[in-house]
């Protein structure tokens, strides 16, 4: 069947405006955005100090064996992180367990949006003096090494916790449009043999 104008102009646009090219622009926020997260963890721990306002113990130390161990679960967390988004939108991505992916995709959503939203909401409960050590129960003192943190350190602090937010956003977003996807495929499959069927 010769391909008319119309008809390439429709796969045109289903191309650029499908569940599959949507999936493909959110991944690659998400993966834009972890590897921001990761340059600046890496930023901070190397000494650096942008973003984390001006009091001395924004970074905790690793001194204990359960401190090796969450900041090795918090790197292993990183890698999936960067890797996943990326190698979803390349053919090598297909061969993941859906599964697999969806859990990753929605567990990294819930936690991010989860620490990002506790953490905004630990600052308002403490800047409107409904419970001055907020939901950890822990003065600044206790957090920052500051009884009275400027307000450059707080504002710091709610920007990272909202970029948090932003992170479990994208990956929400990811996992629903990569189900959507999955889904499309299925039912593109199943008509295929329909199809091929009617042409004999």
């Amino acid at each position: 069947m010769e391909s008319t104008p119309k008809r390439r102009a429709v796969r045109a646009d289903a191309r650029t405006s499908g569940p599959g090219s949507q999936f493909r622009r959110v991944a690659l926020a998400a993966f834009s955005w972890a590897i921001v997260f990761t340059a600046f963890h890496l930023y901070w721990f190397a000494g650096g100090r942008f973003g984390l306002g001006d009091d001395p113990d924004m970074i905790p130390e690793t001194r204990t064996t359960e401190d090796y161990v969450w900041s090795f679960a918090i790197t292993s967390m990183f890698v999936v992180g960067i890797v996943l988004p990326l190698a979803l939108t390349r053919p090598l991505g297909r061969r993941i367990p859906r599964w697999i992916t969806a859990c990753c995709l929605w567990i990294g959503a819930a936690l991010l949006v989860v620490r990002g939203g506790a953490g905004l909401l630990d600052t308002a409960l403490r800047e409107t003096g409904w419970a001055d050590r907020g939901l950890t129960g822990l003065t600044y003192q206790q957090i920052t090494g500051d009884a009275h943190p400027s307000l450059t350190t707080k504002v710091s602090g709610s920007c990272i916790d909202a970029y948090f937010v932003l992170g479990g956003l994208l990956y929400g977003r990811a996992a629903l449009l990569h189900r959507r996807q999955a889904r499309d495929r299925g039912v593109v499959r199943r008509a295929a043999p329909s199809r091929s069927s009617r042409g004999r």
